[in-house]
C-alpha cells in the first residue's frame, strides 16, 4: 500500500461495524513522523447511520499518518484527529484500533465510526484507486517484486509474515559459472 497511489481502505470489526477512509495521497515510506495528505481524503461508515465526511472544513491537517518501527512515536495507520483521539486508527499490529471522535473528529468532522471507541479488526481491504505515475527507470531498478523493496518486506513483517529470504544477498552474475557442457 505504501508508495502506490490513492487508496480506499475498508475495515470490518469483530462487532460487525464497517467503515474506512479514502487517501488521495500515496502512503509514504520511509514511514512519516508527521501527518500529511489533503482535504480530498475522507472517512466513511457503511452500517448503522451511513455517512461520508471530508476534510473541507478541517481545523487541522491531520489527513493521514502511517508509521512503524519507531520507539518514540505512535506506530500505526491513522486518518484524522490526533494521536489517541483519531477519527480512524489501526495499531501497527493491524489487529486493534480505535475511533475516538468525541464529539466530532477535528479533521473530518466525523462522528465515532465504530459502535465502541476501541475495536478489534476482523478484516481489512485496501484498493488502489489511482496508481502513482512512475518513471520506467525507477521500476527497472527496483525489480524482484515484493522482495526488491524493503518497505514492502517491512510491511509484510508488520502483518506477521516472516520474510526468511530477506537476508540473502542477490546472486551476482559474475559469480555464476557457465556450464559449457564439457569436462
Amino acid at each position: 500500500m505504501v508508495k502506490q497511489g490513492a487508496t480506499f481502505v475498508v475495515i470490518k470489526t469483530k462487532d460487525g461495524d464497517v467503515f474506512g477512509g479514502y487517501a488521495d495521497d500515496a502512503w509514504e515510506y520511509p514511514p512519516s513522523t508527521t501527518w500529511y495528505g489533503h482535504s480530498a481524503n475522507f472517512l466513511f461508515r457503511l452500517n448503522k447511520a451511513f455517512g461520508v465526511w471530508d476534510g473541507a472544513n478541517s481545523s487541522n491537517d491531520h489527513y493521514q499518518y502511517l508509521c512503524w518501527g519507531k520507539k518514540s512515536l505512535p506506530n500505526g495507520f491513522g486518518m484524522g484527529g490526533q494521536f489517541d483521539y483519531a477519527g480512524l486508527w489501526i495499531d501497527a499490529d493491524f489487529h486493534n484500533g480505535h475511533s475516538r471522535a468525541g464529539p466530532l473528529c477535528t479533521t473530518y468532522s466525523s462522528p465515532q465510526l465504530s459502535e465502541k471507541d476501541k475495536f478489534i479488526v476482523d478484516e481489512i481491504e485496501v484498493w488502489l484507486v489511482r496508481p502513482l505515475q512512475r518513471d520506467e527507470d525507477e521500476d527497472l531498478a527496483g525489480g524482484n517484486g515484493i522482495l526488491g523493496r524493503s518497505e514492502d518486506m517491512e510491511f509484510m513483517e508488520m502483518a506477521g509474515k516472516k520474510m526468511y529470504s530477506k537476508d540473502l544477498a542477490p546472486v551476482r552474475t559474475e559469480d555464476v559459472v557457465a556450464d559449457d557442457g564439457g569436462s
